[in-house]
């Protein structure tokens, strides 16, 4: 389809990243620069730890497309204006992320502003900026209009369902949910939230349901006496949000990687598009199934009809619980979605980063799978997740990846 100097495709990337030249010393790296300049805006601004993916997301898609569309190297993502050259990828991503960040934190001007001063301070006053910037502007716009309507900034109203296995507001806060809205969000590369929508939890009446419910009853409790020392220190790991964790270790492994600026783009718009759709494919299932969490099946554990389930009207997870449905865990989805999108992109015995913001500890991998492994096994830990939900959540993560693998950001 055609627009206003742009075309729409819907096509995608290769398995691995061949790296290219480094941008030149003297240049900026406006996809690292906008990134940590995003990751203060949106704190600054008290954008919702749920909305900020979509934020990330819409920005280095952006910045991808306007690089490219200098490079010409790979299909565009969404938006491919025709550009004069000489043009520079530098400018262009400047800009376009400097105004995909004023669209989406307004009231973080002065501080943007700030960064794009700085960084167009860098560039020569040639007609190559001149037509990156134009660039930039082009592809910005454009992708700013086709997200208008994405329901990022919808208000969703929600009413908890009742009856056996309908979720609640959960102790301690009793908070209602309020994140509906994340499971109605345009996705970026799925064709639907519900493309990838999961089968949902296991009957009361199946030997699943028995063994997730005694597994979390038992491992997950507050006060369990058969978690190891070594399991708590793996579920405290992964208890803060997938938020906090991955733009970090994108960014980090971008630099480490040595990536140009081309490369880069390319890398981080893939999976901030991976995180963002693993969290609205999630969301999407989470209200659909409408699922009760651990605390409160265990607690009401005499009202699933199966003998076989024990209730505990005391028990406590290791962590509190938040405030939205239960069914498919959030954190695997994310997780999965990201760690297989940077395999993918790096498959050569690359080390995967992953940091607890709380405490500073630092674990390192060498395989995706070993990641999701440990997010699926610490989210029952903690008494977030049943496991069933954790694996399904995992194996939503995968399919967004080995989309994303399969069909976006091909070399044209």
């Amino acid at each position: 389809m055609r627009c206003l100097r742009i075309v729409i495709t819907f096509t995608a990337i290769a398995v691995a990243i061949p790296l290219m030249s480094f941008t030149p010393a003297a240049l900026p790296d406006p996809i690292a620069e906008w990134s940590l300049a995003a990751q203060a805006a949106v704190v600054a601004a008290g954008m919702p730890a749920l909305r900020t993916p979509i934020t990330f997301a819409i920005l280095h898609l952006a910045m991808y497309d306007a690089a490219n569309a200098v490079t010409r190297d790979r299909q565009p993502y969404a938006v491919a204006p025709k550009v004069p050259h000489p043009a520079s990828t530098v400018a262009a991503a400047t800009e376009a992320g400097y105004r995909i960040l004023l669209a989406e934190v307004p009231s973080q001007k002065a501080a943007l502003d700030n960064v794009y001063h700085r960084l167009r301070a860098s560039m020569p006053e040639t007609q190559e900026t001149i037509n990156g910037i134009a660039a930039g502007a082009a592809v910005a716009e454009e992708l700013l209009l086709r997200r208008a309507h994405d329901g990022r900034n919808a208000t969703i109203p929600y009413a908890p369902g009742s009856g056996r296995g309908a979720w609640i507001a959960t102790p301690p806060g009793f908070m209602p949910a309020t994140t509906a809205f994340l499971a109605q969000v345009t996705p970026f590369t799925m064709e639907s939230p519900s493309q990838f929508r999961p089968g949902g939890p296991p009957p009361f009446h199946s030997r699943q349901w028995i063994r997730d419910y005694d597994e979390v009853k038992t491992l997950g409790a507050k006060d369990s006496s058969s978690r190891t020392p070594e399991h708590t220190m793996t579920a405290l790991f992964w208890e803060p949000l997938a938020g906090t964790v991955w733009p970090a270790t994108i960014r980090r492994l971008a630099q480490e990687q040595q990536l140009d600026l081309s490369s880069s783009a390319r890398f981080q718009a893939a999976a901030f598009a991976a995180f963002a759709d693993g969290l609205i494919a999630c969301w999407d299932a989470k209200f659909y199934f409408n699922y009760w969490r651990p605390v409160t099946a265990i607690r009401d554990g005499d009202t699933d009809e199966n003998e076989s389930t024990v209730a505990d009207p005391n028990w406590e997870p290791l962590a509190i619980t938040p405030n939205f449905p239960e069914y498919p865990s959030g954190h695997a989805c994310a997780t999965a979605a990201v760690a297989h999108t940077i395999e993918d992109f790096f498959p050569h015995d690359v080390i995967i980063p992953a940091r607890n913001v709380m405490s500073g500890e630092e674990r390192f991998f060498r395989k995706a799978r070993d990641i999701v492994d440990e997010v699926v096994e610490a989210r029952m830990l903690l008494g977030l997740h049943f496991r069933s939900a954790d694996e399904d959540g995992a194996e939503i993560g995968r399919k967004i990846a080995r989309q994303i693998r399969s069909r976006w950001f091909k070399r044209d």
